[in-house]
């Protein structure tokens, strides 16, 4: 078994090398593919350091190509069995990685979903909300899945590990931050086996970076209704 792990960034230069190197760290055989989709703020410019590391495969655009598209263009790269991108924002550990390997394969799914509120059950939906507002996308795109689908997770937007060969064979074509919606949305309309499991998880603020928006809400759900309704 080979792991691909995919890091793709953008305006990342707090937490890339450390990525990198919680990557590297990973005993498991494994391919590390960074991906910048033309970053601003001196992450390239980081990213340059490693030129030479033998351990990294580093693509640099030279134009914003979207968070999507640096997703399809590190699935059609990768050379591994599963694909694991946990991001560049140090939100998720990368060594929750192991677990979901071992998830996959022992109970012998085609995906693991990592989730931020499996075990979370003391906290109310209310709280939740009120604690951190852009959840409220999170919970209505999960509950949609679910209704849409027969399915019962409790996160669909967490970190992943998937099978390379489905990935490569599943037609998503998002380039935006729709991509990850569209991706669920293929998976459980094509029936895979989909699993899910706790992951350890640390959000950051809008002041130290995070991007989501509510207005990324709308191109997400279109991605979910458009998948389930117009997609064959």
């Amino acid at each position: 078994m080979k792991l691909t792990i995919l890091i793709f960034c953008f305006n990342e230069k707090s937490t890339i090398s450390s990525v990198i190197e919680d990557a590297k760290q990973i005993t498991l055989d494994k391919e590390i593919i960074v991906i910048d989709n033309f970053s601003t703020d001196g992450t390239r410019e980081i990213l340059k350091t490693y030129s030479e590391d033998k351990a990294l495969k580093i693509i640099l655009h030279d134009k914003n190509m979207g968070a999507g598209y640096s997703v399809r263009e590190g699935i059609a790269l990768a050379q591994g069995d599963y694909l694991y991108a946990p991001g560049a924002d140090l939100e998720y550990k990368m060594d929750d990685v192991y677990k979901m390997v071992e998830k996959l394969e022992k109970e012998k799914l085609d995906v693991v979903f990592g989730s931020r509120l499996s075990g979370r059950k003391e906290v109310s939906t209310i709280e939740l909300i009120k604690e951190r507002p852009y959840w409220l996308g999170t919970i209505i795109a999960t509950f949609l899945i679910n209704l849409f689908y027969g399915r019962k997770f409790t996160d669909i937007i967490a970190t992943k590990l998937i099978k390379a060969d489905i990935l490569k064979n599943l037609g998503c074509q998002a380039s935006d931050p729709s991509f990850e919606f569209e991706l669920v949305s293929r998976l459980c309309k094509k029936k895979y086996k989909i699993g899910e499991l706790p992951v350890w998880y640390k959000a950051r603020s809008h002041r130290e970076g995070k991007t989501i928006k509510a207005i990324h809400m709308l191109p997400a759900l279109w991605a979910i209704f458009r998948i389930k309704f117009l997609v064959r």
